[in-house]
Formats: C-alpha cells, sequence, structure tokens
C-alpha cells in the first residue's frame, strides 16, 4: 500500500471520458519495478500533463493508495 508519494510508471492505455460534463481520464499503467501488473486509476483532466499518450514514462502521485495525478517523467 502506498500512503502517498510517487512511483515511476507507464503509461500502457488512456480514455478520455465526460461525465455530466466533466472530464476524465481512465488510464492504465505499470509500475516500472512491477512491469506485469496492470494498473487502472481514473483522474479529472487537470491532474494529468498535457496530451498523454501510451507508452509515455510518467510518474504516478498517490495518497492514502489512491491516484492523484500523473506527471511525465
Amino acid at each position: 500500500m502506498i500512503m502517498s508519494g510517487r512511483k515511476d510508471a507507464v503509461l500502457h492505455n488512456i480514455q478520455l471520458i465526460d461525465i455530466h460534463g466533466t472530464r476524465f481520464y481512465d488510464i492504465v499503467f505499470a509500475h516500472t519495478d512491477t512491469p506485469e501488473q496492470a494498473r487502472r486509476a481514473r483522474i479529472g483532466v487537470d491532474d494529468a500533463y498535457p496530451d498523454p499518450q501510451p507508452g509515455d514514462a510518467i510518474s504516478v502521485s498517490y495518497l492514502m493508495n489512491v491516484v492523484t495525478a500523473i506527471a511525465r517523467r
């Protein structure tokens, strides 16, 4: 469990969704230390860097084991 902090990962898939006018990204990624374990999260568009793409090297921010943001490495 990651209480808070960041982990390096690779972005595998990203899908822009709209829920009642609010935009989110559904992301699939894997931490670099466990590349075989895909993880999923939903984050607000404002919590991601511009134009995220599959294959990007990212840093995933966590708080209480919940993804709060992604940044390009």
